[in-house]
């Protein structure tokens, strides 16, 4: 067996000890709670409740139901020809009311017909303590019968059919609505399936007025409270609260249907054992995943099966065997496949190839199926083994005779001897043309993208080896390559990205990072009217670094967050340098959608805005990524805690990646940055055109400010005047730039800077 005897026992006797201390009762609990959400039974209508609901409280004298009242309902209901009334109430307290003998008249009168309830200051079990019992005055043909119950998970899970209370057998309840005798005390689980919304429920002020006609004729009669302020409230699996009446009636009514059955956790546990033990002996444990998850369904169908049956199991301990023993075979399983062999296509895999004798002067070629995680979620059934089985085909027509190895993830590699290294652009070649043809998979045809990374690099293990050849795979992917090799360069690219945490750390505190500012002007006064805030790198050794890749390392390695706490403590401390000599000039910051999930980002801004004594109103706040924050409500929480504050927003880029209309509509943004690529092309292209004014136009709808980026001559300039554009930003009005270099010009006409 694909298991040791050992794991075997060992999961035997731990679910055994589950069953029997009922470890397992949650499982079978959640299974019930499952049932009783989607109850579809309806009662029979032969019980019915008449309560004292919120309509009865209001309608009596200071909402007080007293005696007197309890005494009308009795004689209401007896008078509307009710087969029988179960008073769900204990009068031990009322018994000196001036008007109890008029209760005691009401009750004497139904005779046999009645039914008074006995509340336990405890139970546990069968066995109930009783301090009060009815009042002797009701006379000795007025029935009684005990309303308790036990709580598990703070829900009603059991009722009693009889209990042993200061001696005497005691029914209950729902025993006495089934007219069911007993004969010893017992306890039976509820049927989770009936619909409380079936029950009819009158209220009592409604019976009082003589208003019930002729719908309690007949039937018996649960008389309880129900108001919302009635503590009477309980827990039933699968509902809210709901009046112990209602919990009285369907107990009953499954009591009428039949003689609840416990079999408890043996049976099933005896079946799933049986069941698995023939699933790991038949062909080596094939099917075994299969058959355990359909073992699984098969034990929570028949238990629900059989509960509407009334017949009660648990499968707990079962369900418990089933997940110890899965998890010891997909351990085993994942063991022995991660060790030598790939268990879709069979051939070995890369831990195989890893542990070959050294490559020496052999290259190492490989491949990646580019849209392998789309084609799996595409193709149904065990579709992707066929694929992966004619891809594999193809491949080894390159490989020529050496060994394929196939990883997990789509990835193939091979060697190729040193003979053979001048043919590897040539085989390469070929079999790009091999995957022009799509692949048939059943009665799909598939078109499958393929990439490849060569390693002819002699040094390193075989793991540093491959890994380098995989490194070209992906760039190859990246660049919509046929093929890249590794080289020194991707080495030191590697090394950059695997010390840039410490290398930021540095460049931060050693003044290698800095800001530059590129002022924006109002394009129809030609006046300063905003600075955008723009983070800059000059390496010791590498020189400047272009923005968008340091940014985009910063978001991978998550030093985003302080990265752009340091642009935007510099920028609010800029801005407060214009406020204080009385310009009012807006500072622009750009922010990564990735930093929208931070708890203490809204806080920490106003903190920076307090201690620099800077009017929120002055900072704008740039996002892009506009994909994250739809997909993540607390960032759109964030987004509007900013605007609250005062802060504007701005979305960046506009008319790029994955800014849209929908966008538009969830957050308010103050201004809309249209993106450079539009504008610098703007005048040579029509359709760059009108993406440029539909754009203003769309701002100005939204009562947004229109900037425009990447403004490079004065025709552009003229011609988004034109087009009623608010704002200009570019290198015609000013290239980013030191921000005393900003202040030492700010008495310069903005054409005097033109580009």
């Amino acid at each position: 067996m694909i298991v040791s005897w050992r794991t075997l026992g060992l999961a035997l006797l731990l679910s055994i000890i589950v069953g029997i201390t009922a470890a397992g009762e949650p499982i079978d609990r959640m299974i019930e709670t499952a049932v009783g959400r989607v109850a579809w039974r309806p009662v029979s209508g032969e019980t019915v409740v008449v309560a004292i609901d919120d309509k009865t409280l209001q309608t009596v004298d200071n909402q007080d139901f007293n005696v007197a009242n309890h005494a009308q309902l009795i004689g209401a209901v007896d008078a509307a020809g009710a087969k029988r009334l179960f008073v769900d109430f204990s009068y031990e307290r009322r018994a000196k009311d001036a008007d109890f003998p008029k209760l005691i008249a009401a009750v004497k009168h139904m005779d046999d017909r009645i039914v008074l309830a006995v509340p336990s200051r405890s139970f546990q079990g069968t066995e109930a303590i009783v301090d009060n019992w009815p009042d002797p005055a009701f006379g000795t043909r007025a029935k009684q019968a005990c309303i308790c119950w036990e709580y598990e998970f703070w829900q009603v899970w059991k009722v009693p059919l009889a209990v042993i209370a200061d001696g005497r057998l005691l029914p209950s309840f729902a025993a006495m609505l089934a007219n069911r005798p007993v004969d010893r005390p017992a306890q039976f689980t509820l049927d989770y399936s009936y619909n409380t919304r079936t029950i009819q429920q009158y209220s009592a002020i409604d019976i009082m007025d003589g208003n019930a006609g002729t719908s309690l004729r007949g039937k018996d009669v649960i008389f309880a409270a129900a108001s919302t302020a009635s503590l009477d409230q309980h827990y039933l699996p699968g509902h809210d609260k709901v009046p112990g009446a209602y919990i009285h009636l369907i107990a009953g009514e499954a009591l009428k249907r039949g003689d609840p059955v416990n079999i408890g956790w043996l049976p099933g546990f005896v079946a799933a054992v049986f069941i698995l033990l023939a699933a790991l002996g038949y062909r080596g444990g094939r099917w075994y995943a299969r058959m355990a998850m359909a073992t699984t369904g098969l034990l929570i169908a028949a238990k629900i099966f059989l509960s509407l049956s009334l017949i009660s199991t648990q499968v707990g301990a079962a369900c418990f065997f089933i997940a110890a023993l899965s998890a010891n075979v997909s351990r085993t399983r994942r063991r022995k496949s991660a060790q030598r062999e790939n268990p879709v296509s069979g051939l070995p895999n890369f831990e195989a190839l890893r542990s070959q004798p050294a490559f020496d002067s052999a290259t190492i070629v490989a491949a990646k199926i580019v849209n392998f995680e789309d084609l799996a979620a595409f193709i149904p059934g065990d579709g992707i083994g066929k694929l992966v089985e004619q891809v594999t085909r193809r491949l080894q027509l390159a490989s020529q005779g050496t060994t394929l190895h196939h990883d997990l993830d789509g990835t193939f590699a091979w060697l190729v001897p040193y003979y053979q290294h001048s043919q590897i652009e040539s085989q390469l070649a070929g079999l790009a043309a091999l995957f022009n043809a799509p692949l048939t998979i059943g009665d799909l045809r598939v078109d499958v993208a393929i990439a490849f990374g060569v390693n002819d690099e002699f040094e390193g293990s075989n793991a540093q080896r491959l890994a380098a050849a995989l490194v070209a795979t992906e760039r190859a992917i990246r660049t919509r390559s046929l093929w890249t090799k590794y080289t020194p360069r991707q080495k030191d690219d590697a090394g950059w990205q695997l010390s840039f945490h410490s290398q930021l750390e540095d460049a931060l505190t050693g003044g290698d990072i800095w800001v530059a500012f590129q002022p924006q002007y109002s394009i129809a006064s030609h006046k300063l009217v905003g600075v955008e805030a723009l983070a800059r790198w000059t390496h010791p050794v590498r020189g400047p670094i272009p923005p968008d890749e340091f940014i985009l390392q910063a978001e991978k390695s998550q030093d985003i967050y302080r990265l752009t706490l340091f642009v935007m403590d510099q920028a609010v401390r800029s801005a407060a340098q214009f406020h204080s000599r009385g310009l009012r000039i807006n500072m622009s910051v750009n922010l990564s959608a990735a930093l929208l999930d931070h708890a203490d980002l809204v806080g920490t801004i106003r903190v920076m805005l307090t201690a620099h004594h800077l009017p929120p109103e002055l900072l704008t706040i740039e996002i892009t990524e506009t994909a994250q924050i739809e997909n993540s409500r607390h960032a759109r929480q964030t987004l509007a805690q900013l605007r609250r504050a005062g802060i504007r927003l701005s979305i960046d880029d506009y008319g790029t990646g994955q800014s849209n209309l929908e966008y538009l509509t969830e957050i308010e943004a103050d201004e809309i940055k249209i993106d450079k690529r539009f504008v610098m092309t703007m005048r040579d292209s029509q359709r760059n055109f009108e993406v440029v004014k539909s754009t203003i136009d769309l701002a100005h709808r939204l009562g947004a400010v229109a900037v425009a980026e990447g403004i490079e001559n004065a025709p552009t300039m003229a011609l988004l005047e034109q087009l009623g554009c608010d704002v200009g930003q570019g290198y015609h009005l000013g290239k980013p730039q030191l921000f005393s270099e900003l202040l030492a010009t700010l008495s310069s006409p903005p054409h005097s800077r033109s580009a």
